[in-house]
């Protein structure tokens, strides 16, 4: 597994697990994550074999926007980190 393929498995399992633990359980989750990762993991490591820098740089954005941006039914990892040390009220 190339680097950018392993940076888009670990988006996937950060936004799997926050949408598992703080969206209601697996009768709320999201399913379509596991093949979009998986999509976007192989479309990343042929990337990586033109252009390795560029594709590196989208897997670390990619891992960036899934801390901050809301995807599913679940707040956003950093949102559920703040909360979760108390720097921030709960979001509902």
């Amino acid at each position: 597994m190339s680097s950018a393929a392993g940076i888009v498995v670990a988006t996937g399992a950060i936004t799997a697990a926050n949408e598992l633990l703080f969206s209601g359980g697996a009768s709320k989750f999201n399913w379509r994550l596991l093949p979009a990762t998986a999509g976007l993991a192989v479309a990343l490591d042929l990337l990586q074999h033109l252009a390795p820098q560029f594709a590196v740089g989208l897997a670390w954005l990619c891992l960036a926007t899934v801390m901050v941006v809301p995807f599913g039914n679940a707040p956003t990892p950093l949102q559920n980190i703040t909360t979760g040390l108390g720097y921030a009220k709960k979001v509902t």
